[in-house]
């Protein structure tokens, strides 16, 4: 066997392999004899068919696989022990390489192209024009998460004459089109939630309504969503997709959502165990819970920032024709060599990306071990604030944690989160992006823009 390494292209080669029947003949001859053996055929008793049938039965495809597990072999060990760093796979060269008669053994040459991964100089340094934004809750923005916290630790009432936000339970009647009760059709006992509307004309029909007074309505024009219309008239989404009927809603009862009240129990409700004493106590926590509800859009918005200014300082350069190939290569049932080609530019970036990300890893020792999902797991069982725990409960938190490990699903799932959260890490703490501070409001607009 002969291996020659041609260099094609700043960042292409060819492998030209020599194969000579010495390299596998003796091979082939050890399997055909195997199978003459284990051959049974009508005629001849077991193991006594002649060599000559079975090598003009099988010798051309034991050749092939013979001479395939060679290349293959040989290809791997060349990379390895010559330290090529390829991209992708080797793709077999068809133009160069001749058409083989596996029938007769004789000297073979194949051919292998190859893609290099290109080098690169990766700087992580205090990049000034990179931001990170810290996401201030304004007072206003403060008060209506305060409002939406009164709600929701409210208490339901019943009441006699509707408002707006309050939800009208009734009778719903299907009817023609000219106003009468549709035989046959759709009635039914349901809720409305006018606040679920699109315009304020709609909503308008339901305010200073009693139990008793009945409501001609389109669900379906007023609502323009098949799921909340398909749930209000217990239809389903498919049905309600379909209707272009009008109602009529007979009210039974409204109900209206009394706000809680600022006090000590609302504190100890929303925030036990924490001394709050007044309103501007309890919204300073409100604010920073809000605020640290965004720290993740904050990050997704300096991560992404990070990877587009490592890729236009590297400037990587790739063996593009190849790694066309190679990505038809590898998706022949999956994507055309038009959908390829048309969406290149993307795959490449992803490429680019990715080389960045393995120096990262390589220079940065960035790794999730298996510790590190374990204490994921055992944090779901961890309370804020809570006592240390005995032996007893260690060891039977960590027979769970052992279960769930056995989810691969899931321990994919945390790892992955980890990896994310440990190179977000080293960028930020390399790439030091200017702190800005801004409202929700303006990260918004500014996360909009391309």
């Amino acid at each position: 066997m002969n291996i020659e390494l041609q260099n094609t292209g700043n960042l292409t080669a060819t492998i030209k392999i020599d194969l000579f029947p010495s390299d596998y003949e003796e091979k082939v001859m050890k399997v055909l004899k195997d199978y003459q053996r284990k051959a049974q055929m009508p005629g001849f008793r077991p193991g006594k068919v002649p060599f000559g049938i079975t090598k003009k039965m099988y010798g051309q495809a034991v050749t092939a696989d013979e001479i395939n597990k060679q290349l293959s072999e040989a290809l791997e060990n060349y990379i390895k022990e010559n330290n090529l760093n390829i991209l992708g796979n080797p793709l077999a060269n068809t133009e160069k390489t001749e058409q083989v008669d596996f029938s007769e053994p004789r000297e073979m040459s194949f051919y292998f192209d190859l893609g290099f991964s290109p080098e690169f100089e990766l700087k992580l340094e205090d990049v000034s024009s990179l931001k990170y934004y810290n996401i201030e809750i304004s007072d206003d923005a403060a008060n209506k998460y305060l409002e939406d916290l009164l709600r929701r630790n409210g208490e339901l009432t019943e009441v006699e004459v509707s408002e707006k936000s309050d939800l009208l339970k009734g009778d719903f009647t299907e009817l023609d089109a000219d106003g009468n009760v549709l035989e046959n059709g759709i009635t039914t006992t349901g809720s409305v939630d006018p606040d679920l509307f699109k315009k304020d004309e709609v909503k308008d029909i339901f305010l200073s309504k009693k139990p008793g007074d009945v409501i001609r309505f389109n669900p379906m024009k007023a609502s323009g969503n098949a799921t909340d219309v398909g749930a209000m008239l217990g239809i389903g989404k498919e049905n309600a997709e379909v209707l272009e009927s009008d109602f009529n809603f007979t009210v039974t009862s409204i109900s209206r959502m009394i706000p809680a009240e600022i006090n000590a129990e609302l504190f100890e409700k929303v925030y036990p165990g924490v001394e709050i004493a007044d309103k501007e106590g309890f919204l300073e926590h409100i604010k920073k819970d809000a605020a640290a509800s965004f720290v993740g859009e904050s990050d997704k918005k300096f991560f992404n920032d990070a990877v587009k200014h490592l890729l236009e300082q590297t400037g990587i350069e790739l063996p593009d024709e190849f790694l066309k190939r190679w990505l038809i290569d590898i998706n022949q049932e999956k994507l055309s060599a038009e959908e390829i080609e048309n969406n290149y530019d993307a795959y490449a970036r992803s490429m680019r990306w990715q080389l960045i990300e393995n120096r990262l890893i390589h220079e940065y020792g960035i790794e999730v071990s298996e510790e590190d999902i374990k204490n994921v797991f055992r944090g779901y069982f961890q309370r804020p604030g809570s006592s240390e725990m005995d032996d007893e409960m260690k060891m039977r938190i960590d027979s769970i944690v052992d279960s769930f490990m056995k989810n691969k699903e899931d321990v994919r799932r945390i790892n992955d989160q980890l990896f994310e959260q440990k190179l977000l890490a080293v960028l930020k703490d390399k790439l030091k992006g200017e702190q800005k501070i801004v409202d929700y409001e303006e990260f918004a607009k500014i996360a909009s823009e391309i």
